[in-house]
């Protein structure tokens, strides 16, 4: 198949935009190897600018990770860890291509197997890759988002459209979106109480009133469109149904609710695979606390996918990561939570055929209903 022609837009839009890569960086790109002729693209573009570049086709590699998974035997993952280790130690810059061309990869695995490796594995090697120093990241990365034929099926699109919804989401003028998404910032900086009502009737509310927020427009995140807080960690009460279903480890899971109480899971369901929740919640450190409150505000994400990274960002949706705050100050987004995890769960606002949609309240104030933002917020 030819490759797109805005793949090679995009490829530029990460490397300036995104990380802004210069002369003497080390880049680490992780990619399915199916995409190994958009890697090329990047590796060859970093070049250009001067960057030495090591390729990763093993971490995000479907068939590697299923038969890592499947290892038996005492210290049957220290090759992997130290492995990813490795590479996370070089680097200064990274790019995930956040692409799969199997979703079923961990289809059989035990549940237990798989948050055994994401406590053993994949949390060591991120407190490496997203190591600071001085209070600021040591690697400067983006996790972009790419056209993929298992992702278009999971969506009900077909290939077009889905790269259409990409694309369309991450060539965007960031300049103007980041402008628009401060204001959103303004208006929920160390508010006193945030309110959300669901589109089921759901009630969740919680304080960021010594927190303010981070705008990311796409520095982290390809496409980016949200503005994210480390919510006050006891003041979270109620629950929230996640109409979006999520994409983890290999498993999709779907209609979440969670209910907490003092910043803590204290009951909670799920429509489809109720045995992953199960395993997550009661085997992975910290995923019963809250580390993040996201705000969507992509409005150029016209429906949703499957693919979190696209749907964490559609304007007129919240999400809430279970675990792990984003390690940046209080006032920048950040978070005290600590875990193994981060997993964000996706919450829609817009009105469908089923529901009215759901409403947000900023210390009293209806500030967004049915997924619109309403005049004046601030």
């Amino acid at each position: 198949m030819a490759l797109d022609l805005r793949a090679k837009k995009l490829a530029d839009l990460i490397l300036d935009y995104s990380i802004k890569l210069k002369k003497g960086d080390r880049l680490l790109l992780q990619y399915d190897p199916a995409f190994m002729d958009y890697g090329e693209i990047l590796a060859k573009d970093a070049k250009e600018r001067g960057a030495s570049v090591r390729h990763d086709c093993l971490t995000w590699n479907p068939d590697f990770l299923r038969n890592l998974l499947m290892r038996e035997g005492y210290g049957h993952w220290d090759d992997d860890r130290e492995r990813r280790i490795d590479l996370a130690s070089w680097c200064n810059t990274r790019i995930l291509v956040d692409a799969q061309e199997d979703l079923d990869y961990a289809k059989g695995i035990p549940l237990s197997r798989v948050s055994e490796f994401t406590t053993k594995v994949i949390a060591p090697y991120k407190n490496v890759l997203y190591r600071e120093k001085n209070g600021k990241e040591v690697v400067r990365w983006n996790i972009c988002a790419y056209p993929s034929k298992a992702q278009a099926k999971l969506a009900v699109m077909n290939y077009k459209k889905y790269s259409d919804l990409v694309f369309s989401s991450c060539l965007r003028d960031w300049t103007k979106l980041e402008s628009d998404m401060q204001k959103i910032k303004a208006c929920f900086d160390h508010s006193k109480l945030v309110e959300i009502n669901d589109a089921k009737g759901n009630h969740v509310q919680f304080s960021l009133a010594s927190r303010a927020g981070n705008v990311s427009s796409a520095t982290h995140n390809m496409p980016g469109g949200e503005v994210f807080y480390g919510p006050e960690e006891d003041s979270i009460e109620g629950k929230i149904y996640f109409a979006i279903p999520s994409l983890r480890d290999g498993q999709l899971i779907r209609g979440v609710t969670l209910e907490f109480r003092k910043g803590e899971v204290v009951s909670y369901s799920a429509e489809e695979n109720q045995a992953f929740l199960d395993s997550t919640l009661n085997n992975v450190r910290g995923s019963k606390r809250v580390g993040e409150f996201g705000i969507g505000c992509n409005y150029g994400i016209f429906q949703a996918s499957g693919n979190l990274i696209l749907d964490e960002k559609i304007g007129g949706t919240i999400h809430l990561a279970l675990g792990k705050s984003i390690s940046t100050d209080i006032n920048d987004g950040g978070g005290k939570s600590d875990g193994d995890t981060h997993w964000d769960l996706v919450c829609d606002l817009r009105p469908t055929a089923s529901s009215k949609g759901g409403n947000i309240y900023v210390d009293g104030k209806l500030v967004q209903s049915k997924g619109m933002w309403m005049k004046n917020i601030n």
